[in-house]
This record gives C-alpha cells, structure tokens and sequence, in this order.
C-alpha cells in the first residue's frame, strides 16, 4: 500500500515533456515521421510512456546535442549501440558487439590485480577503462561490476576477507572522488543518501551518489547503518527534496516504516525490494520503490520530484 510504485509505471505527455524538455508537438511529430518513440494508448486514447522509452528519448535528445543528426541518433539509440548521458562529452559505444568483450576483459584485468593487492595495476586498468567510457558510463558499467563480482568472489570463498577488504576500499576511494566534480547546477535537486540502522552496505548508494554528483545534484551522502533519529535530525537540518534509503534486508526498511513517513519524498531502493511484504505495511503518502539500472532509477526519481511541485 505504498503511495507510488514507478519501476513500471507509465508517464503521459505532459510528464515526459518535463523530463525530456522536449514539446508536445515535437513528441507527436517524432512518432509521426520517424517511428518513435512508441507510447501506449490509454483507454481515452491518450499517449503513455513506459520510463525505459523515456530513458531513449533522453538519450536521443543528448546525442542531438553533440551533433548527431535526429535520424541517427535513434537508430543508434534503438540499436542499443550508443548509450548517452546528460553529463557525458563525448559519445561512447559501450554495449556494442566490438566493445563487450574489452569492456569485460578490462573488468577482469581491475580484479585480477586487485586480488594480487596490486594497486598501481589495478589503477592502470581501470584508467585505460576511463578512456573509452564516458564518467558515467563508467559508473553505470564498471563500478556496479566490480563490487558485485568482489562481493560474489568473497561469498563463494574465491577471495578472502583481505582480499575483499582490499578491493572494496580501493574501489570506494575512486568513486568517493566523483564528490570532488563540485558540479552543482542552479536550481537542482538536494538529496540525502543512506542506509537505515542494520544496513552495512554502501557499494550501490554510493555510486548512485557519484553519479547524482555528476548530473549536478546537492548530494549529501550520510553512509551506513544511520539511526533513525539521526536520518530525522539531519533530515531536519538539511531539508532535503528528497531521501534516498537503500537496502539488503526487508525487514530493516518495514520495522523503520512509521519513522520513514515523517520525511517527505523518500525512495527505496536495493535487493530489499524483492521480498518487501508491501500488503502488510501501512498506506504510505511519502514513500516510493524505485528500481532498474541508474539512468532508470535517477528518471524515476525526477518524476517523483516534478510530481511534488
């Protein structure tokens, strides 16, 4: 019984408008003329779009800005050949068939000699990483990567404690360095970022933090395992647009339910989603699910936000 769920959730013009700055009209006339996007029909016969197309219309608009003409930057965008983002220079090819194998090539290389406790080597991989993706490409590709397969390595006994230690540290000081990009933009969002009481991991909030950082965001990033009367106090303080709590365990999120419906526009995110017995909760005003890969989550949260105002 939570206010809003919007993993799936389908947008009308008006919102996507907002999202993409691009007009109704435009919308239309790009459906019309090229084909796309291809937004579902309400039972009025109004235009809705699921949040994944929005994503490629976003992506579409971004390579327009960097010179591609519009025909091509949707075929690309279609093809999945060049993911984009708002904050991105240069236009990176990622996911494309030439690309993978390196990409995870390089992946493996990054934890070879981390396992080997080799810091220099490790920095030189990821480096060469860096200068094929776009910041954020690396965010959204290499990062999530690397810890998930660190903390599948410690799980299975493929590494030890050292060894995972080691890597995660490495890894944490790297992405802590994106909060120095001091790219606050006029008028954007302010979010606050932790864990609630329970929670130890930190690997997927904190690259969402980075990459908040990236789009301009005022971050304010708490770590783990805060108490609640804490998140309050700071919530207080800060005054937040918004709250960002992710988590592993279900039930770290559901015996904390009440307290999280003090603040305003809170989002939950993590693992936790999956097993959230949200039947069983009381009916929510403030809190929201929100999943998917970062550029997902990140319009999710946007939506929330223009929502609000």
């Amino acid at each position: 019984m939570i206010n809003m769920v919007i993993s799936d959730a389908l947008l009308d013009i008006d919102q996507v408008n907002q999202l993409t700055g691009l007009s109704q009209a435009t919308l239309r006339n790009w459906e019309k003329r090229y084909g796309f996007p291809k937004p579902q029909r309400s039972e009025g016969g109004h235009r809705l779009y699921h949040v994944e197309e929005v994503q490629k219309i976003r992506e579409v608009v971004s390579l327009c800005k960097n010179g591609i003409k519009i025909l091509e930057a949707i075929e690309r965008v279609l093809k999945g050949t060049s993911p984009v983002s708002d904050t991105a220079v240069a236009i990176s090819q990622p996911t494309s068939p030439v690309f993978v194998e390196p990409l995870n090539e390089g992946i493996s290389q990054v934890l070879k000699a981390l396992y080997k406790y080799d810091m220099d080597l490790a920095e030189q991989y990821l480096s060469r990483l860096g200068m094929r993706l776009s910041e954020t490409d690396l965010l959204e590709m290499v990062y999530p990567k690397l810890l998930m397969k660190v903390g599948e390595d410690w799980e299975n006994s493929r590494i030890n404690i050292a060894q995972e230690h080691f890597s995660w540290n490495f890894l944490r000081t790297r992405l802590l360095n994106y909060f120095k990009s001091n790219r606050v933009g006029v008028n954007q969002p302010k979010v606050l970022l932790t864990t609630p009481p329970g929670e130890l991991h930190e690997g997927g909030l904190i690259v969402l933090a980075a990459y908040l950082m990236l789009k301009g965001w005022q971050v304010y990033y708490l770590g783990v395992n805060l108490p609640m009367d804490d998140l309050l106090h700071a919530y207080e303080g800060i005054e937040p647009d918004i709250v960002c709590l992710s988590a592993i365990e279900s039930e770290n999120i559901e015996k904390n339910w009440n307290e999280l419906e003090k603040m305003k526009c809170v989002v939950v995110g993590g693992p936790c989603l999956a097993e959230l017995r949200v039947q069983e909760l009381p009916e929510s005003k403030h809190i929201s699910l929100v999943g998917g890969n970062l550029h997902s989550a990140v319009a999710q949260m946007e939506l929330l936000l223009h929502s609000a105002t």
